[in-house]
Order: C-alpha cells, then sequence, then structure tokens
C-alpha cells in the first residue's frame, strides 16, 4: 500500500533527525551538498543511502517477488483446470475464463517487478549483474503471436529442449495471454505459413485449438513459475542474495556506493523509456510512425487490459522510489534538503495513477479512434519522469541512463 505524502514525510524526519545524533552533520563536514553521497563521507546521507540500498532488495523486489509467485501459482492452477476441461471434450469456456481472471492478477503483480530491472532481472550487457532473467518471464516487445501458433499446432511444449531452442517469443506471460484471449479458432499467421498452406491449423477444429491452447498455457505457466523463483533466489539472502550485494556497496560487484545507486535509479528510468516512450508515446503517434498512431504497438491488445498494465507500472516505481516499507529515494531528497522535491514527487505519482483510474476503454481502441484521448494519461506519466532525469538527477548528482540522455519529450 502506498504511504502518503504526510506519513511519509514524518517518518523521513525522524529518520534523519535519528542518524544525524550519530552521524554528525548533514551533507558532509563542510555544511556543503554539492560532491553527491559517495564523497560526504561519515554523514546523515551516508546513513539513509546504506538503508536505501538494504532495502531495494528487502522491502521492494523480495516482497513484490513474493506476490508476483502467490499469482503465477494461481495461473498455473486456472490454466491446468482449463487443460483438463479441453482434454474431456469441452471447450472450457468457464474454466478459460476463470483462467483469464488469474492471468489479470498475474500480470498486475509482474508489471510492478518490470520497474524492477536492476542486477539479475536486467539485460546482462546493460546492468551490473544482469542476468535475461526478465525476458523469459515477459519479452514483450518482443513478441511475436504467429510463432505462438505455429507451436499451438506443433505441441512440442513438452519436449525438454523446447525453452532453450526456441527465442522468448513463443513461451512467458506474453505467450500465455495471447493463448488466453486470442479470439476462438483464429490463428494471426498470413496464408504462406505452413499451418495454412498445409492446413494443420485447420484440421485441429475448435476443439483441437481450445485444447492445444489450453495445454500450452498450462505448461507456460508452470515454466513461468520456474522462472520467478530463480529471480528470486537470484535476490534471496538464503539464495545467491543479490540483495546482500546491493545492500553492502562498495563491493566487487559495485565500485562505490553512489554505483549501486545510480543502479537503482537506472531502473527508474523504465517509466520513462518504456511506460511513457514505448507504451503510451509510440501507439498514439508521438513517436515513429509519422506521426500517426500506430495501435499495432499497444502492449497487449489481446487482453485488453494495457491501461492497467501502466498503473502497475506506477505502483512498481512507487515501490522503488520509496523503498516499500523501507527507506527510498525521497528519504535520501529529504537527508540532503529537497523535501519539496520529494513531496512534488510523491504527489504527481498520485496524480498519475488516479489518471489511470479515470481512463476508460481499451487503449488500442482510444488510440484508433482519438489518440488525444490518452494525453492526460502521457502528461501525468511525464511529470514524474521530467522530475526524475531533471531536479532529482542534479541534485543526487546521479547519471541518466544513455536511451534516456537526449529524450527531451
Amino acid at each position: 500500500m502506498a504511504r502518503t505524502v504526510g506519513e511519509k514525510a514524518s517518518r523521513v524526519t525522524l529518520l534523519v533527525l535519528g542518524l544525524a545524533a550519530v552521524a554528525g552533520p548533514p551533507f558532509g563536514c563542510d555544511g556543503g551538498h554539492n560532491n553527491g553521497p559517495a564523497a560526504a563521507g561519515e554523514t546523515t546521507t551516508d546513513a539513509v543511502l546504506v538503508d536505501l540500498l538494504s532495502a531495494v532488495g528487502q522491502e521492494v523486489v523480495l516482497p513484490t517477488l513474493d506476490e508476483v509467485i502467490q499469482s503465477a501459482d494461481d495461473l498455473s492452477v486456472a490454466t491446468e483446470a482449463w487443460a483438463q476441461a479441453t482434454e474431456g471434450g469441452d471447450l472450457g469456456d468457464a474454466e478459460q475464463l476463470a483462467a483469464q481472471d488469474a492471468f489479470y492478477a498475474a500480470m498486475r503483480a509482474w508489471q510492478m517487478v518490470e520497474v524492477h530491472q536492476l542486477g539479475p532481472a536486467a539485460p546482462s550487457g546493460k546492468a551490473i549483474g544482469g542476468e535475461d532473467i526478465r525476458d523469459a518471464a515477459y519479452s514483450w516487445p518482443t513478441v511475436n503471436p504467429c510463432r505462438v501458433d505455429q507451436e499451438t499446432v506443433a505441441q512440442a511444449w513438452d519436449d525438454p529442449d523446447f525453452y532453450s531452442g526456441n527465442l522468448v517469443n513463443v513461451y512467458g506471460l506474453d505467450a500465455i495471454g495471447y493463448l488466453l484471449f486470442a479470439p476462438a479458432n483464429e490463428n494471426t499467421c498470413v496464408d504462406l505459413f505452413d499451418i495454412n498452406s498445409e492446413g494443420t491449423w485447420d484440421d485441429l477444429g475448435a476443439q483441437g485449438v481450445a485444447t492445444n491452447r489450453a495445454q500450452y498455457a498450462h505448461a507456460l505457466s508452470v515454466h513461468y513459475t520456474g522462472t520467478l523463483e530463480d529471480l528470486r533466489d537470484a535476490w534471496a539472502p538464503e539464495g545467491l542474495d543479490f540483495s546482500g550485494v546491493l545492500g553492502s556497496a562498495p563491493n566487487e560487484t559495485y565500485a562505490t556506493a553512489t554505483d549501486a545507486l545510480n543502479a537503482v535509479f537506472n531502473a527508474l528510468f523504465y517509466l520513462e523509456t518504456v511506460t511513457k516512450d514505448d507504451k503510451l508515446a509510440r501507439p498514439m503517434g508521438k513517436r515513429d510512425c509519422d506521426a500517426q498512431a500506430c495501435p499495432s504497438d499497444v502492449e497487449d491488445p489481446w487482453s485488453g487490459y494495457s491501461i492497467d498494465w501502466v498503473g502497475s507500472n506506477l505502483d512498481g516505481f512507487e515501490r522503488l522510489f520509496t523503498g516499500g516499507e523501507g527507506t527510498g529515494m525521497d528519504d535520501l531528497l529529504v537527508a540532503w534538503g529537497h523535501a519539496d522535491l520529494a513531496e512534488r514527487m510523491l504527489q504527481n505519482i498520485d496524480a498519475a495513477q488516479a489518471v489511470v483510474e479515470q481512463t476508460e476503454g481499451q487503449l488500442s481502441d482510444l488510440v484508433s479512434t482519438d489518440p488525444e484521448a490518452v494525453a492526460p494519461l502521457y502528461a501525468a506519466i511525464k511529470a514524474i519522469t521530467d522530475d526524475l532525469k531533471g531536479d532529482l538527477a542534479t541534485v543526487l548528482v546521479l547519471e541518466i541512463p544513455s536511451e534516456a540522455a537526449g529524450d527531451n519529450d
């Protein structure tokens, strides 16, 4: 549950006063605050920074992953029930609807983790400690529903090398969503693909398509749960303990505590480069598509819940920014004397979440008929990310990730 600005301010004030009693004057011995957190010495800000880095794993990533794993377990149970219903010669309509509900809960939970792409979840070539685990769980925008249709016909999802021998666009939460919400007995491949040119799709018939999709969705749900457990193990103290690596910086992984803080800061930019730019600006025609709306670029046109996924991104951003129930970047801002910026960012997060709730209709329909209907949501998120790459980066002396550095919109 999100903390209110007032609750946050009270807790931060107590934290700073308590730390000041044992850590000396804030902002370094000379009272200034222009050298960045790593250069401040043993000060109040250093103590807050240590608490912040320790909180990321223990108070943000691991509790969120626990929620995601529980929702994944529920999805696996629901897709198994769907598969069993279809095996009995039924289309399993009721069970499919229940599985769709379970998918909604699973995706709402996962979309918070989307914003926590640092360490093991992050791309190996992009972030310190990156292990590419995220793409195995959810590969958007690398999606290919036609390939999922082909695999629905091939029925190879139980082969031992299915996951190692295929690209991520045939498994993960995005593929599960397509299997659950795709139009009955239809595929997305053009006529020249073998499942259409050779008639193997039509040979399945309505019952065969329903059965194969249900079994495929269940197999992917089980694999998705396993991927999440791998990710949690990578963060957990009883596992590979990336939580401890981040919280104990400087160390062999992060040369300075500021490097570790910058990793957290970079993860927050998901809201800028993906949520704002890819999920909203591109479908609205603000990017690419020759200034025309691009409904085909909507994140999840099959379920129709794309706006809800934006709302979960905001929830994930808020958890990472505030440190969940622990110390967050807003606390560090208060310790640096920028409580006004912390309060403004929290208020803008609340405002954006309110706009999500007020936005009616499916994103694919809105951008097709009236892209400007999405403009308030875009503007609300932009208010957050403008501070992220502006005042927040400036006062904490943090490095903006390269993909966002030249983005002025």
